[in-house]
């Protein structure tokens, strides 16, 4: 395979190895890999010249270790090979960790570890943003001890001319519970990608995201929740809209053998705001138990207009009464945020860029 300047400039700064091997042959991931088809991160950054640039990360506090990366995902592997030292936050019991990271043009990579230690309550919330002409590869692993309780939030700028990526690996112990909302508004490519380990008895998941994207951008969402013990839970809800955008939802439930009494739900759905918008998904059920409830649930539509219809026969302009029926739609994730303040910055987020794109 012949490599694009920018894969040839990234291969450079590889040690000699299996990475930088499988980089040569394979390139970054492109649309003939099936994970990636709805995402060409190859065609997207083949323009880009590779050179590299920092991630600016703020964060509320320093970071208290430093972890020792290992994935066997390509994006992830890339980010601890090519990144800095990773950054390591054990959270304490009621912490408030916030992480705010910003690419400027160029290539930057980092590792993010968190711990939440056997017990404890914590929350991290995560903003990224991409100017024109910078590539973020993140990994961000997040280990959830026995009994923990992690309630994440993870906010997206519109990223017009930029490329995102952020790849999450999560380990669920037994009785903890992980509450993860994502509100995105696409870039370039942006791919916010989920795993998740789901260690069964005990422990519960719920996995939630609202998504809006408008003309030329495009927000991917990717989750894999391996089921590995009894009795686990995991919810999933992603609603998302496009106008002249495109969105992807993957998702996909793996339910092992030995995860008996499982209960797992998944439920995608899309609004089409014009003719040129996109939505394509691919909600997914892998199940090797006898005795479990799954189910998973995909729709697409446009807005309903009777509703429109009795809006503005009350006075609203078309250009309101969509507004505010996209946001009725959108609001269903991010209403299940407990934390009333989180909610009502993420309410006011979605509202404001749809009077943008309206």
């Amino acid at each position: 395979m012949k490599l694009s300047p920018f894969e040839e400039a990234m291969a450079q700064l590889l040690p000699a190895g299996d990475l930088r091997d499988a980089l040569a042959s394979r390139g970054l991931p492109h649309r003939r890999v099936e994970e990636w088809k709805w995402s060409d991160l190859r065609t997207v950054l083949a323009r880009f010249d590779g050179a590299t640039a920092p991630l600016v990360a703020e964060g509320s506090r320093q970071a208290d270790f430093e972890p020792k990366p290992g994935s066997d995902l390509v994006m992830a592997q890339l980010a601890a090979a090519l990144g800095g030292p990773a950054q390591g936050f054990t959270l304490e019991d009621g912490e408030t960790l916030r992480l705010d990271l910003a690419a400027s043009p160029g290539a930057a990579h980092q590792v993010f570890e968190i711990v939440v230690p056997e017990g404890a309550t914590a929350t991290v919330r995560e903003t990224y943003a991409a100017s024109e002409g910078a590539f973020a590869n993140i990994a961000v692993v997040l280990k959830i001890g026995r009994g923990g309780t992690l309630h994440r939030v993870i906010e997206q700028d519109r990223a017009a001319g930029g490329v995102l990526v952020v790849t999450s690996e999560i380990d669920l112990a037994e009785e903890a519970a992980l509450y993860q909302t994502t509100l995105g508004f696409g870039a370039k490519l942006c791919r916010l990608e989920t795993h998740v380990n789901h260690a069964g008895r005990g422990a519960g998941l719920r996995l939630d995201g609202a998504y809006l994207v408008g003309e030329g951008l495009h927000l991917d969402q990717t989750t894999l929740v391996r089921h590995l013990g009894p009795d686990g839970t995991t919810e999933e809800l992603f609603k998302g809209a496009a106008k002249s955008g495109t969105g992807v939802f993957q998702g996909k439930i793996f339910v092992d053998q030995t995860a008996q009494k499982t209960d797992a739900q998944m439920q995608h759905r899309g609004l089409l705001l014009d003719d040129r918008a996109e939505i394509d998904a691919k909600p997914e059920l892998e199940i090797y138990a006898d005795d479990v409830v799954c189910a998973h649930g995909n729709a697409f539509g446009a807005i309903n207009e009777d509703a429109l219809f009795y809006m503005r026969q009350r006075g609203l302009s078309e250009t309101k009464a969509r507004a505010l029926l996209t946001e009725s739609f959108l609001a269903e994730p991010l209403d299940r945020i407990a934390d009333e303040t989180l909610r009502e910055t993420l309410t006011a987020r979605l509202r404001a860029r749809l009077q943008e794109i309206a």
